[in-house]
């Protein structure tokens, strides 16, 4: 019997109605090599049904059914419950492109430093693509204020997490991968594939769309992420910064509190001092995060003077060079 390299994680909470192009995502990929681990997670819609009717017929299905744990409980059972080299994540209502684990299974082979690799993603309803930054010094410093893969791609080296303890926190049932992220970019290096290797939906009941509308439990919760980063660089905020910060973690946010310049300037300034005293991350790398954050706040204001500054420049470099 073949070996098996790549354990695909995914937990299924009813998902009758995409849960069949999901499974045959996988099931139908390149790279043969695999282990499927589903994690029923009480669900109580027909989605049970489906996966035993593909468990029936490929013996690569492992199939996990008990009561309703939730998303971050699920993923660490899979993690433990996993035979492969690597950990692949799958939602219940995306779609793995054909040659997704085949593509990353190459890239981590060819760069055992990397511990975690995403891909870039399509928007199923507009058929838009999502390219994220690919290099680990960018990614690091975008870490400071959100999430830096789409987690459904996310591809990782399972010795990397049960060696260092690195487990999904389940107190955490939004955001729990950017949670994840921070903790980990101790460890290792991060990548992205510029290639997207798989259809992400964006459907209105999602978790992170709920989370949205609860703005202030959004808010707290991110905090207490964002804040592990401000640490490393030896900051504090007031709670005035940390809205601040938050606002800045999505541009949506940007918009509705129509940030000034020069408190924008003032806060970048205190991260980048933070920065030379700890060297956390690469000085290049985090301007242009930071000037990322001056252009989307420039078109939101829609002021001249945000071009007089050289984090516009910044931006414009890193917005050039994506």
């Amino acid at each position: 019997m073949e070996p098996v390299i790549i354990s695909v994680v995914m937990s299924v909470y009813n998902a009758e109605v995409y849960l069949d192009e999901a499974i045959e995502s996988i099931l139908n990929q390149t790279y043969k090599s695999f282990e499927f681990i589903i994690i029923n997670d009480g669900s109580t819609d027909k989605s049970l049904d489906i996966i035993e009717k593909y468990a029936d017929k490929d013996n690569r299905i492992v199939l996990i059914n008990r009561e309703n744990r939730g998303l971050p409980y699920s993923l660490n059972e899979g993690i433990l419950l996993a035979k492969g080299k690597y950990i692949a994540r799958m939602d219940a209502d995306d779609i793995s492109l054909p040659s997704r684990l085949e593509e990353q299974v190459s890239f981590m082979g060819n760069n055992p430093e990397i511990g975690v690799c995403g891909t870039a993603v399509l928007n199923l309803s507009t058929g838009s693509s999502w390219i994220l930054s690919s290099t680990d010094k960018m990614l690091k410093s975008e870490l400071l204020f959100s999430t830096v893969f789409a987690h459904p791609t996310v591809m990782m080296n399972k010795a990397l997490l049960l060696e260092n303890q690195l487990f999904y926190n389940e107190t955490f049932l939004q955001s729990q991968d950017f949670e994840l992220w921070i903790r980990l970019a101790d460890y290792t290096k991060f990548a992205n594939l510029k290639i997207p290797l798989l259809r992400y939906r964006i459907l209105e009941d999602s978790i992170t769309r709920q989370a949205n509308r609860k703005i202030e439990e959004r808010y707290k919760r991110i905090k207490s992420i964002f804040e592990k980063s401000l640490k490393k660089l030896g900051i504090q905020n007031s709670e005035e910064e940390n809205r601040l910060h938050f606002n800045l973690s999505v541009n949506s946010r940007i918009e509705e509190n129509n940030i000034e310049f020069s408190v924008l300037k003032k806060y970048f300034q205190k991260i980048i001092e933070g920065n030379k005293q700890k060297n956390i991350f690469d000085d290049t790398e985090l301007l242009k995060v930071l000037g990322k954050k001056w252009l989307w706040n420039m078109y939101y204001k829609k002021e001249i003077k945000g071009f007089f500054s050289k984090y516009f420049f910044y931006g414009l470099w890193s917005m050039l060079s994506k």
